[in-house]
């Protein structure tokens, strides 16, 4: 572990943030490898202040670049593995579900991944499954993605 100052630190903080976004948990992690505990919190003290970190705004982003690839479980899944508060990702998940049609997504995928399930229903649920829908959309997303595909 290095030592570096305060200042170090911050500095160091607002390039690894200025690269991609980082959730606090995860940021206090990568801090912690280079200063003691007492400096890093200060760290993230002062750019929480200035606005540069916010596991809300991360959550939000997060879900929204990766709605319509994965399905709400896995985004949970992720979104929590990365130190995201429960209530945080519940809030997120809840206003992003508000705003779309997982059944719809998961059709989607189905037609742009038609080399995964090559058509099998067995394949199909198990794909969007593993991309985080539950069992029940999965199940009407098939049926509405054959009824598209046999539609004249």
């Amino acid at each position: 572990m290095k030592d570096e100052t305060p200042d170090e630190l911050f500095m160091y903080a607002v390039r690894v943030l200025g690269a991609r976004a980082y959730s606090e948990s995860v940021l206090r992690q990568k801090l912690a490898r280079r200063a003691k505990p007492e400096v890093v919190g200060a760290v993230l003290q002062r750019v929480k202040s200035l606005g540069y970190l916010d596991d809300q705004q991360y959550a939000e982003g997060y879900t929204r670049l990766y709605a319509g690839k994965w399905g709400a479980a896995k985004l949970r899944r992720v979104l929590l593995e990365k130190g995201v508060a429960r209530s945080i990702v519940d809030r997120v998940l809840a206003e992003q579900e508000s705003q779309s049609d997982p059944v719809q997504e998961a059709v989607g995928l189905l037609d742009r991944y038609k080399n995964r399930h090559k058509g099998e229903k067995p394949r199909a649920i198990r794909f969007l499954v593993n991309r985080g829908y539950n069992l029940g959309n999965a199940l009407a997303a098939w049926e509405r993605f054959i009824k598209q595909a046999t539609a004249p």
